[in-house]
């Protein structure tokens, strides 16, 4: 079993986090970095899942955003479009898809939903989190949902270390969790029969016992592995 983990870019401290998250499971799955700077996309026809990372913010000009808006930062059109064709790839192949912070963005807008530009410009609560204080707050999980069956409770705490979010949905996407404030904070593939979650929180940041993480490796992880053994 070999999971895909897209680049993070900017930081190799910030891949390790998720490459640690990944190996600390006890399936101990191989895992690859895939990235345009790599010139790699064709090794995720060897893979049995999809790990899609954070990051900087998505090109504006994507959902019809402010493209001069100067609370955006980091924008990496060569990341979106490699990172879109993959999406395109794995959901075509049926594969396990987890889209995590920059990598939920994405996916909401490539599949054609918008984002919040800036959350604390939208007038929201600031949902970031410094280098030395990491902020928390509650997360409501949907009757019904996917998610609130893979993580068994109503509610409980995340991280907060965004300061964009998915604004319209894309009309694939159901909204599996939102936060006290209203900002989605998790959707699900309206397909049951793709694994594809969106996560607006960072599980590889988080306790590796908090359920808000080991729940959600342990089903993106089985679900793999089931690709895998059917692919045989």
């Amino acid at each position: 079993m070999k999971i895909a983990i897209t680049d993070t870019v900017t930081s190799e401290d910030k891949f390790r986090l998720y490459t640690d998250w990944i190996d600390s499971s006890d399936k101990r799955p191989k895992w690859i970095k895939l990235s345009y700077l790599l010139n790699n996309m064709n090794e995720i026809q060897q893979c049995d899942g999809l790990l899609i990372t954070g990051g900087g913010d998505v090109d504006p000009a994507l959902y019809g955003g402010m493209v001069d808006n100067p609370t955006i930062k980091g924008v990496d059109l060569l990341r979106d479009e490699f990172e879109r064709t993959l999406l395109d790839s794995a959901i075509k192949k049926n594969m396990p898809i987890l889209a995590i912070c920059r990598g939920m963005q994405l996916a909401n807008v490539h599949f054609g939903g918008t984002l919040i530009g800036d959350i604390e410009e939208a007038g929201y609560l600031s949902h970031r989190s410094d280098t030395k204080v990491e902020k928390r707050h509650r997360v409501n999980l949907k009757t019904g949902s996917k998610l609130r069956e893979i993580i068994s409770v109503e509610a409980g705490e995340v991280n907060l270390v965004h300061h964009q979010a998915v604004d319209q949905p894309a009309a694939d996407f159901e909204i599996s969790a939102q936060s006290d404030d209203g900002i989605i904070e998790a959707m699900e593939y309206q397909n049951k029969s793709q694994f594809l979650h969106l996560l607006q929180w960072h599980p590889e940041r988080m306790d590796r016992e908090s359920i808000f993480s080991k729940n959600i490796l342990k089903e993106f992880l089985t679900e793999a592995f089931y690709y895998s053994t059917s692919k045989k």
